[in-house]
């Protein structure tokens, strides 16, 4: 039996039912409210002491962070392959969900906490928003968490979320320039199921196409993803109408901010391009 612990709106919990229905598995679903704190929950620490989601229950076992779930479900049920048969194109594979877990998943994160649960947690009463902010359990995280809202999209790490995107959507093109339809080969894979939440979360706060806008090769490939099934399932068959308004609302109150970030980013990273600079700064800007 397969039990996945997830929140309705979660990306990185999208990540691994995207994969599920994919491989056409059954599986039973306990929610975990986010932004309820059900994730500290006792009960939920002793499946997950991290306290994070999602978890993945299989026959006694637990597996916990999302991309270790999608090899792994990709590995005890092996039909279809969304892994290439060949070392390289499994390691592209890799790159891209790395990319994913080590700086778009942050973005994504920020993006959202700059829109629709910064607009939720200003209301709060401040005990309550700071109790929020404690409870993340991880200095960096609360970092960015407490910047985001406090700040909105003048926040440092609004602009670093922004910049990735923009890397993200400026390598998708070149990557589908080689590869075609798909970026690690002739199918689908777990490329795809990494990057589809953070793209949708963009799409339903109304800003993905700020970074799609002449870059046809991705915005084809965006259109294929949301014509599979597995999509449909997770997403448009998940989000309520509430859910989506609510994205859609508070996306557009930060829209032409983040258009200005950009820009703000573009300039910088061009007029580091045009001069000499060290490893050092090319590094930092990501190029």
């Amino acid at each position: 039996m397969l039990t996945l612990y997830r929140d309705h709106n979660a990306v990185c919990c999208h990540k691994v039912e995207l994969v599920l229905a994919e491989k056409g598995l059954d599986f039973q679903i306990v929610t975990v409210p986010l932004f309820r704190s059900a994730q500290y929950d006792p009960d939920y620490l002793l499946i997950n002491p991290r306290g994070v989601v999602p978890t993945l229950v299989h026959d006694g076992a637990t597996i916990i962070e999302s991309t270790v779930i999608c090899e792994y479900v990709d590995e005890t049920f092996p039909t279809p392959p969304l892994m290439p048969g060949d070392s390289a194109g499994r390691a592209q594979v890799r790159q891209w969900t790395k990319l994913v877990d080590e700086e778009i998943h942050e973005a994504g994160s920020v993006l959202s906490f700059c829109a629709m649960f910064r607009d939720r947690m200003l209301v709060m009463e401040e005990s309550e928003r700071e109790e929020r902010f404690r409870n993340v359990g991880n200095p960096g995280r609360e970092d960015f968490y407490r910047s985001s809202v406090e700040d909105g999209v003048a926040s440092r790490f609004a602009f670093r979320a922004v910049a990735a995107y923009e890397r993200l959507v400026r390598d998708l093109e070149a990557q589908l320039a080689t590869t075609g339809s798909w970026l690690a080969g002739c199918r689908y894979s777990l490329a795809e199921a990494a990057v589809t939440p953070y793209f949708a979360r963009a799409e339903y706060l109304g800003l993905l196409d700020i970074w799609l806008a002449g870059r046809p090769a991705t915005a084809a490939w965006w259109d294929r993803i949301k014509s599979r099934a597995s999509f449909a399932a997770v997403l448009t068959g998940t989000l309520s109408n509430a859910d989506l308004a609510e994205m859609s609302a508070s996306g557009d109150k930060i829209r032409t901010e983040v258009e200005a970030r950009r820009d703000e980013y573009l300039h910088a990273y061009s007029s580091r391009l045009a001069r000499p600079h060290s490893p050092e700064e090319r590094e930092k800007d990501g190029a």
